[in-house]
């Protein structure tokens, strides 16, 4: 998430919106393909390796991923050529350079896409923190070079191309690892894991592509309606408010397989889940929506036309951390129609919405068409979370939400500079929410659990005195 900002940051310095805008639609439209090549194949093989790392059933884990790899190679190799026989007719508006470079882009990001949820299926996730170092200064690298070289989209595309690149090659020792000779003859033939991943897989790979589609679609439209400037400007609107859901989707995917292997307590475990979450994130995103125009001027003046479209996209935060949440307890439970139907509860409205607000409002109406899809499909996923008797804590789930909003609000006459404003705003928000005892010790210790421990144990010692001194529930 930082890195991308930084990339995002220096390339808004050194080269054009048109060329950000351009870059930016590129990487979108990989990002739709990566979850068509995939065929869903990354997490629908989660559900079953998740379990299979659990029991040690190393035989069954080695079948299947022999199985994934070939599937997820068919899918790359059936889109690549799709690619370049519908090119004249799908692809106009990018050159047959850019089209080379969107092949490469989503291949290698769907080879990394899949090897990074193999391990974290794993749960020997360490490595990760390395990898994902080391290819985002790669990246960085690479892509001031050759854009101060080439001075045009290229170089970007080039520099995220070779990044995924660098990752994925990283992970093939920890991904030959779980090749080894198994003990045991496995309970699974080839045949029979290429069934089961397909099915799986296929059924949350519709909604994968409907999800990618409605989420990325916007800036392409953007691009193709009203420009590259404006497709640039809300771009990185887009990618701030998506950074910030990328910490949540970080824990939902070591959740996931977590989820998986449970044979009950998931929905106790989910809801706690979802709690944490929220926890986390709502207290900078509400902080972040109160000082948007100088977070958007940090990369130019030009972009805080982009400040109203990320306020709106950062209301979002709420209804997708649990919608997301909700998805997966319903594929962990194998229920797949329904997983269905929140993706195309959230997508359709926004595909729709897309190409009636971006001529209307610009960017403002790709990030209205967003927020409305994420809100169609919240609802969506409540009631079918109430049908498999999911229970949320809603009157603490709706002070995590009002709490954060309105510290940040009042805040804000104090006309604080934005770096100690957000700091002050999110300090404020965790003492109140420890005073009115919503955060108690233990979703203190969960927070601070994904850092190592030397980190984390002292801040929670700190934390519980604070929160022993405001509440005497805590």
């Amino acid at each position: 998430m930082v890195s991308g900002y930084l990339v995002w940051y220096i390339l808004s310095k050194i080269t054009t919106p048109e060329v950000i805008g351009i870059s930016s639609s590129v990487n979108s439209l990989s990002l739709i393909l990566m979850a068509v090549a995939s065929l869903g194949i990354p997490i629908g093989a989660q559900r079953f390796l998740g379990r299979f790392f659990e029991e040690k059933r190393s035989e069954d884990v080695r079948v299947t991923i022999i199985s994934s790899l070939v599937l997820v190679a068919f899918g790359i190799l059936g889109l690549s050529s799709f690619i370049l026989i519908s090119r004249i007719w799908l692809f106009q508006p990018y050159n047959l350079s850019l089209i080379f470079l969107i092949i490469f882009l989503t291949s290698a990001s769907t080879i990394n896409l899949l090897f990074r949820n193999i391990i974290i299926a794993s749960l020997e996730t360490k490595k990760l923190l390395v990898v994902s170092i080391i290819s985002a200064a790669a990246k960085l690298i690479l892509v001031i070079i050759l854009v101060l070289v080439e001075k045009s989209e290229i170089g970007v595309i080039i520099g995220f191309t070779v990044a995924q690149l660098i990752s994925a090659v990283l992970l093939v020792p920890k991904f030959l690892s779980f090749f080894k000779t198994p003990e045991n003859k496995p309970s699974l033939k080839l045949i029979q894991s290429f069934r089961m991943l397909l099915s799986s897989s296929v059924i949350s790979w519709i909604p994968t592509v409907i999800d990618s589609t409605g989420t990325q679609l916007g800036v392409i439209i953007l691009l193709a309606i009203q420009g590259a400037s404006q497709a640039g400007y809300y771009y990185l609107a887009f990618q701030i408010s998506m950074g910030l859901f990328i910490i949540i989707w970080a824990l939902y995917s070591v959740i996931f397989p977590a989820l998986s292997a449970m044979n009950e307590g998931r929905r106790e475990f989910l809801s706690r889940a979802i709690k944490i979450s929220l926890i986390i994130i709502l207290p900078l995103s509400s902080a972040l929506i109160f000082s948007s125009k100088e977070v958007m001027q940090l990369f130019g003046a030009n972009y805080i036309e982009g400040s109203s479209s990320l306020q709106i996209l950062l209301i979002s935060m709420f209804p997708i951390t649990i919608t997301v949440a909700i998805a997966f307890l319903l594929h962990a439970n194998g229920s797949y129609k329904e997983t269905l139907m929140i993706g195309l509860a959230a997508s359709m409205p926004r595909i729709i919405m897309y190409f009636i607000f971006i001529t209307w409002f610009s960017g403002i109406g790709a990030a209205l068409s967003y927020t409305t899809g994420s809100i169609a499909g919240f609802i969506t996923s409540i009631i079918l979370a109430k049908r498999a008797g999911l229970t949320l804590f809603w009157k603490d789930l709706i002070l995590i939400f009002v709490i954060p909003m309105t510290c940040a609000f009042l805040l804000m006459n104090l006309k604080l500079h934005f770096v100690p404003y957000i700091l002050l705003s999110i300090v404020c928000s965790y003492l109140v929410l420890l005073k009115c005892g919503i955060i108690n010790r233990s979703d203190v210790e969960s927070c601070f659990a994904v850092l190592p421990s030397d980190i984390a144990n002292p801040v929670v010692t700190i934390v519980n005195k604070v929160g022993s001194k405001l509440s005497k529930n805590y």
